[in-house]
């Protein structure tokens, strides 16, 4: 099996590089001659100057249904023509494309291309995440008074810092639905370790608000 990426100079670079050295066979394609030459000399990969678009350069790279073939141009134009041509001349259907506009993701899906991925979307996504993180309360009451919500973040001198949930003895009637670590929603399990920093949604009885915060924040 063959990674053949189109496209694309920095990004390409370091896919192919990572690719590389989890031991796969890439193949580069990029129809700009200095960005050619750096990667020719910077990869162990095979490297071919030409418009990916054209089926002359997409004959030396002997493709068969069994190779991966990511796309990177800059238009999402030459990404979704390049993709039919690599479906219906050689049988590729493992083909991963950028998508600039998140509205042409829907085209290519009907089209057969089923790993379309935008950057856009991938931004937006992280973006609403944040904002949602920062729009919850600090202090909620909840179903008028008989739940409390809390947004706790996690000192480094927190006593529960570095210990699994398992083994902070938490009240029976508190639950910590997520936690964000690094911007990324991790869902608790009883062998997950809270660390410093970690920010807590936690559930719970009013009558347990005090001991849950000295559990998890400290004096």
């Amino acid at each position: 099996m063959k990674l053949v990426i189109i496209g694309g100079q920095k990004i390409a670079y370091y896919l192919a590089r990572m690719m590389i050295s989890k031991g796969y066979h890439v193949y580069i394609v990029n129809k700009d001659p200095r960005a050619c030459e750096s990667l020719a000399k910077n990869l162990s990969a095979v490297v071919i100057l030409g418009d990916g678009s054209k089926k002359s350069v997409l004959d030396q790279l002997d493709l068969s249904g069994e190779d991966l073939v990511v796309l990177l141009t800059n238009t999402d134009r030459d990404n979704l023509i390049i993709s039919q041509m690599l479906r219906h001349y050689y049988g590729v259907e493992r083909i991963v494309t950028l998508v600039n506009d998140p509205e042409d993701i829907e085209i290519f899906h009907r089209l057969g291309v089923k790993a379309a991925v935008s950057p856009t979307n991938l931004l937006l996504q992280t973006i609403q995440g944040l904002l949602l993180v920062d729009e919850m309360e600090e202090f909620s009451p909840v179903e008028e008074g008989r739940l409390v919500f809390l947004r706790l973040e996690i000192p480094r001198t927190s006593p529960s810092a570095g210990k699994k949930l398992k083994d902070i003895p938490l009240p029976t009637n508190c639950v910590i639905g997520a936690i964000i670590r690094n911007n990324a929603v991790v869902i608790p399990r009883g062998e997950t370790e809270l660390l410093a920093e970690d920010r807590v949604m936690v559930l719970c009885e009013p009558a347990v608000q005090s001991q849950v915060i000295k559990l998890l924040v400290g004096e």
